[in-house]
């Protein structure tokens, strides 16, 4: 047998191509952390920060419009002393860290649960904004 140690190691142990753990064997495993994430996970994920990017939109076009005000007053002290931009960015920041955290430790119910509420919440926080777009005089 070959000594394995004379022979570098391609792929590299960290990407991608080289799968190592994406869940427990048994179903009796207690749930722990993985290196390989399911496209279900890397879908809500995603959505999750897509809506958010698009309620910040529809927010500032709804306030720029003067339809509507800022209800969180931290966000609303950004919008107005740091601009439309900064908005978006600390709204996509502060919702994409916790995500992240969700992500790791998706093998955990609580965490599951949780990204599907946030998916959920933003999925009806969508809504509410186009049905303020579309009925809201002009």
């Amino acid at each position: 047998m070959a000594d394995r140690r004379a022979r570098p190691v391609f792929p590299p142990l960290f990407s991608t191509y080289r799968r190592r753990r994406n869940s427990g064997r048994r179903k009796t495993d207690p749930p722990g952390y993985v290196d390989v994430y399911d496209a279900g996970t890397w879908g809500v994920a995603l959505s999750i920060l897509l809506l958010s990017m698009v309620d910040a939109l529809l927010t500032g076009f709804q306030i720029r419009r003067g339809l509507v005000r800022e209800a969180n007053p931290l966000m609303n002290m950004v919008l107005v002393h740091c601009g439309h931009y900064s908005f978006i960015s600390l709204k996509l920041a502060l919702t994409a860290m916790p995500l992240a955290i969700l992500v790791l430790h998706r093998e955990w119910g609580v965490a599951r649960y949780a990204a599907r509420i946030c998916l959920w919440a933003y999925l009806f926080l969508t809504c509410y904004h186009l049905y303020l777009a579309l009925s809201l005089p002009r």
